[in-house]
């Protein structure tokens, strides 16, 4: 997953490092993967999980099941990270060699073996979280079905479709996966439902998961302004990213309406929760209004780092539903992580 389409960024792009000889080994590999961005995983992770679960109580009882769908997701987030750049190496070695991989910082072949063991080791996690004993939960395949699907989408999207049209979407695809592989150990699905998949998840937590890829598939269509395109293609692609992007956020601020009656809230999901979301929305906004007229390169960076890294709050605000200020307090922290290794490297 990369919604940032990091093929089209320049050496002075906003909050990036040059990978250097000087820099130990585990920075070299934490810029390969883009290492601040991997807290948006694991804070719409945590949400989605908690959101199933109902209550902090419900995802602590379930806690070895979420701790092992959480390394799943890293665990895929961080070989299509790899992929990418496996997959972009002529490009990079003659238009961006300071990469780890141009560079010779980390050598093309270990990366691509470490990918593709990340994307199975992912697969064997996912499996393990829908049968590991916890409390009186029932084994579900879920998890090891929704890994499957996101190891799929993380490929088509690095590989051949990361050129096209439909590559914003597919990136949308990722992210909706993404949240429903959270939710995955808490979805009862065994061989009575296998094939009704509309029955495996609550609709708020599909709807959740949509406008999560609706959201980002706005923000992948901004990101393909990063070359420093200024034509009329350019100023599209900026507008209807913010459009789409804009949209998806307010699907956000609806979808927990969806939920049971009988759903218990420790902060109602009213007004006061869609105004949350516009508050969050708004510094993306106005970035992109900045930008409109100006499409310079480190502007459009800037939104999309900003943009990309909003998942982390939006999740917390999900979380304050359910779960109360603590839990939600915990995963906005992950917020000043992202930003301060955002500042060593590169988020995109």
């Amino acid at each position: 997953m990369n919604e940032s389409n990091e093929s089209n960024q320049s050496p002075s792009g906003n909050g990036s490092a040059i990978v250097s000889h000087k820099h130990p080994l585990w920075f070299r590999w934490a810029q390969l993967v883009r290492l601040p961005t991997v807290f948006t995983v694991i804070a719409q992770i945590l949400a989605a999980f908690l959101v199933a679960a109902g209550t902090a109580e419900g995802a602590t009882d379930a806690l070895p099941r979420l701790l092992l769908i959480l390394v799943a997701g890293i665990s895929i987030y961080w070989s299509g990270m790899i992929l990418n750049d496996v997959w972009d190496f002529e490009e990079d070695l003659r238009d961006r060699p300071f990469r780890p991989l141009p560079s010779g910082q980390v050598a093309i072949g270990h990366a691509r073996t470490v990918a593709w063991g990340m994307a199975a080791l992912s697969i064997l996690l996912a499996g393990l979280s829908g049968v590991v004993t916890t409390g009186d939960l029932p084994v579900t395949l879920a998890p090891v079905i929704i890994a499957s699907l996101l190891v799929v989408a993380v490929v088509l999207y690095n590989g051949p479709l990361k050129s096209t049209s439909l590559a914003p979407i597919m990136m949308g695809v990722c992210r909706m996966l993404c949240f429903l592989l959270g939710a995955s150990p808490l979805a009862i699905v065994g061989s009575a439902d296998f094939m009704q998949p509309q029955t495996w998840f609550a609709d708020h937590v599909v709807t959740i998961a949509i406008a999560f890829g609706i959201y980002i598939a706005g923000i992948t269509t901004v990101s393909r302004m990063e070359s420093g395109d200024r034509d009329a293609a350019g100023s599209w692609d900026l507008n209807v990213g913010m459009l789409v992007a804009i949209f998806g956020a307010v699907a956000l601020a609806i979808a927990p309406r969806l939920a049971p009656q009988e759903t218990v809230w420790m902060f109602a999901p009213d007004m006061r929760y869609a105004i949350l979301i516009g508050m969050i929305t708004f510094p993306v906004v106005i970035r992109a209004l900045r930008a409109s007229p100006d499409p310079r390169p480190e502007l459009i960076q800037n939104l999309i780092r900003i943009g990309v890294l909003n998942i982390i709050p939006y999740s917390a605000a999900l979380t304050l539903l359910v779960a109360g200020t603590g839990w939600a307090f915990a995963i906005f922290c992950l917020a000043a992580v992202a930003l301060f290794t955002s500042l060593k490297m590169r988020v995109t």
